[in-house]
């Protein structure tokens, strides 16, 4: 059974209304901004119960080159490669699922997604899928990073859950 907060915090995060910044530094996808604003905002309004925070409204979300995303890598995360999608959350899960309180209550970022439209490409092509499915994928999967959700750093089990959150927010979104 769901706390009195828990349901306050979906209440509140299900009146919100996303505001989507799209920087396109590479138009590979060949995707209108407004097709990109909507579809981010359909995922992000299936992970609101994830969010506790009722102030959060905002994302941004860029995509770029592999050769961009490659210096964005190597400079965040000391990785020396293109990667598909990274995420840059604005708030630590604690303070996200409502555990803990944020410094700054009031911040409408949830975070930033960089999205590799060439990896995108690649990927949709070696996994069989339409290039809009695997833009499903990456966007949901970014934005449950922006959620607190983690699989590189955790126990099996909680890599588990993220995935199958993925699964479920991919279900609805398609």
């Amino acid at each position: 059974m769901k706390s009195s907060r828990t349901k306050q915090s979906a209440r509140a995060a299900a009146a919100r209304d996303w505001s989507v910044h799209v920087t396109l530094e590479s138009r590979k996808l060949k995707l209108a901004p407004s097709a990109v604003k909507k579809l981010v905002g359909a995922v992000l309004r299936h992970a609101e119960p994830d969010i506790a925070l009722a102030s959060v409204r905002e994302v941004n979300v860029l995509f770029t080159d592999d050769a961009r995303m490659r210096e964005i890598n190597r400079q965040h995360r000391k990785k020396d490669k293109a990667t598909d999608v990274l995420s840059f959350p604005q708030f630590t899960p604690a303070e996200i699922q409502g555990k803990r309180k944020p410094a700054d209550l009031f911040n409408p970022y949830l975070g930033d997604l960089v999205i590799s439209t060439e990896t995108t490409l690649k990927q949709a092509k070696q996994f069989g899928v339409t290039p809009r499915e695997e833009l499903v994928r990456l966007i949901v999967h970014g934005v449950l990073h922006l959620c607190g959700y983690d699989h590189e750093k955790v126990p099996a089990s909680e890599a588990q859950r993220m995935r199958r959150r993925e699964r479920a927010i991919r279900q609805l979104v398609r």
